[in-house]
């Protein structure tokens, strides 16, 4: 490779996009690669942005207001009940990780990621994910793949990544690029079952679906043929699954727990999330604008254990297991609008650029931005699924993942609409 070609910025943004995906969950903080990458460009491009050489969008401006308006809600009780300041994961250093993300969009701005770089990303990600998978269940052992996060954020991230991949795979012609993204879906199922995640698997079918009906339309099915299809597919999918022994047991022990729990308070998953998301409700009961902060939650949490009202192990949790009573009882109504905005502008965006201009003359680069605009609204909508069960933003990767790939994937769609204008 010439250095004129390693000079260009589309070799430097597709390497970032690249590496953030394809990493993710292969390492530690795997997506740190690329996110550092590209807020080193978009610091370079700061200047260009600031003298009008590099043109805005609506879309990314609209997302860069919502990451702010988030990362005041995550400001919120930032100081502990002694007035100083919170330096963790859940404080300062959340803050300041959405103030680098705005930091790094002037990259994106100038030059989005190119198709190949997001679709090999994607599939060799979700191929290595199961490949850890495989290696912690096998050789080390474990009884649930957890990667270097915990089961159910890597299940979830993984599960993602494979349908990345197998979006990518429906929107190329390729045979080879067909045959890995089809390959980076399977493992990303696969990574999802082994890490016995379950919250997953509940929202696995709509994401499905919509991967499956909104794919780039067919010149030779109708929208309805498509719908039936699609969902024909998902059932088989979800049906094939249901049958593995794995699935089977989390299923069976789900219900188990649950009928436990009718019967007395108990420590397993089913009976400490009702425990947890009963006390959030409380929480928020107790200061319903403004939530009652991280600290003022877990103080509330190791009261309601001393009193019976909570099983002992409650304690070594620091969130509700559902992110809309989290952030409710922590951040009150005020947080739980800004989550509604986290999740809706980025999701309305999406869905604008999935629909087609009446009267446009189809573009070529189209499937490209279908895909994108596709695999960001299934972004969206994973996290809000998943986050009925987990919250998802209560871990460093659930908050990276989602800022960063919305961001790339938004870029992509923001670039493609600004060139069929100036067409």
């Amino acid at each position: 490779m010439s250095l004129r070609r390693l000079s260009s910025p589309e070799v430097w943004t597709d390497a970032a996009a690249f590496f953030l995906l394809a990493l993710a969950l292969a390492l530690p903080s795997g997506f740190a690669t690329g996110a550092v990458l590209l807020l080193l460009l978009g610091l370079a491009r700061w200047p260009g942005l600031l003298a009008g050489r590099i043109r805005g969008s609506r879309p990314m401006a609209l997302w860069a207001g919502t990451v702010l308006v988030m990362g005041l809600v995550w400001s919120m009780h930032i100081t502990d009940a002694n007035g100083r300041l919170v330096t963790s994961t859940l404080g300062l250093d959340r803050c300041l990780k959405y103030l680098l993300v705005l930091l790094l969009l002037p990259a994106l701005l100038a030059q989005a990621p190119r198709a190949g770089a997001l679709r090999w990303g994607s599939a060799l990600g979700a191929i290595g994910a199961a490949l850890m998978a495989l290696w912690q269940l096998q050789v080390q052992h474990l009884d649930r793949a957890q990667g270097f996060t915990n089961a159910i954020q890597f299940g979830n991230l993984a599960l993602l990544l494979g349908l990345h991949a197998g979006v990518w795979a429906l929107h190329t012609r390729v045979p080879r690029e067909r045959a890995v993204g089809a390959l980076g879906a399977a493992c990303g199922l696969l990574a999802s079952v082994a890490s016995g995640s379950r919250g997953g698997w509940i929202t696995l079918p709509l994401l499905l679906l919509v991967a499956l009906w909104l794919r780039y339309p067919a010149h030779d099915e109708t929208r309805a043929r498509r719908g039936w299809r699609a969902l024909l597919a998902t059932v088989a999918v979800c049906a094939l699954l249901a049958l593995l022994p794995g699935v089977q047991h989390r299923a069976e022990k789900a219900a188990d727990e649950y009928q436990r729990q009718e019967q007395r308070q108990d420590d397993s998953s089913i009976g400490l999330r009702l425990a947890f998301w009963r006390q959030a409700w409380a929480d928020g009961l107790a200061r319903p604008w403004v939530g009652v902060g991280q600290g003022g939650y877990e103080q509330r949490q190791r009261e309601a254990v001393a009193r019976g009202d909570m099983p002992p192990q409650a304690v070594l949790f620091n969130h509700a297991h559902n992110e809309w009573l989290d952030m409710f009882a922590k951040r009150g109504l005020l947080g739980v609008a800004g989550l509604l905005l986290f999740y809706a502008v980025p999701g309305l965006l999406f869905w604008r650029s999935l629909r087609p201009v009446a009267g446009a003359q189809t573009p070529p680069d189209a499937p490209t931005r279908h895909a994108a605009a596709l695999c960001g609204l299934i972004t969206v909508l994973g996290f809000a699924g998943f986050g009925m069960t987990q919250v998802m933003f209560a871990h460093n990767n659930g908050n990276m993942m989602y800022l960063l790939c919305i961001s790339l994937y938004l870029s992509v769609c923001a670039q493609h609409a600004a060139r069929r204008v100036v067409r």
